[in-house]
């Protein structure tokens, strides 16, 4: 693979970025950052707003929490997404033809699914290196790609 040919989506559910391989051997840059966090935040308030209902435990008076527990797993399955929409759209602006996603596991299927009908895919890694800086990138998608 040429360098340039690859877009590296960088994603976790909150953050995501996306890296394109510059011309020395080795070098990354994030061509755009995506930030998820507000509507995350947003959510958290709302939740603690209106705390989720409870219910007695059927053997001990204990109590617990029902519902809602899956709240911020739709939030950041819908943040995947748009993630996905965005990077096809760059794909398709700056001509790349395949794709590399790192995520965290509990993601990682969900974008390359998302990516996989948009370009090929060379590889995965199950990793989160959203905060990771472009110099210290090398260290874990140079090895990676085959």
């Amino acid at each position: 693979m040429s360098p340039g040919k690859v877009l590296f989506v960088l994603a976790d559910g909150a953050r995501a970025r996306l890296v394109e391989q510059t011309g020395g051997r080795g070098g990354f840059t994030t061509i755009e950052e995506i930030d998820g966090r507000p509507r995350l935040q947003d959510l958290r308030r709302e939740l603690r707003a209106s705390p989720p209902a409870r219910s007695f435990e059927s053997f001990t008076p204990m109590r617990h929490s029902v519902g809602r527990e899956d709240s911020f797993r739709k939030a950041k399955e819908d943040f995947v997404s748009e993630v996905a929409e965005r990077a096809g759209e760059v794909l398709r602006q700056r001509k790349l033809d395949e794709v590399f996603v790192a995520a965290p596991s509990r993601l990682l299927g969900l974008l390359r699914q998302k990516l996989g009908s948009q370009a090929r895919l060379v590889g995965s890694l199950d990793r989160d290196l959203t905060k990771s800086p472009d110099a210290a990138l090398s260290e874990w998608l140079g090895v990676q790609r085959h």
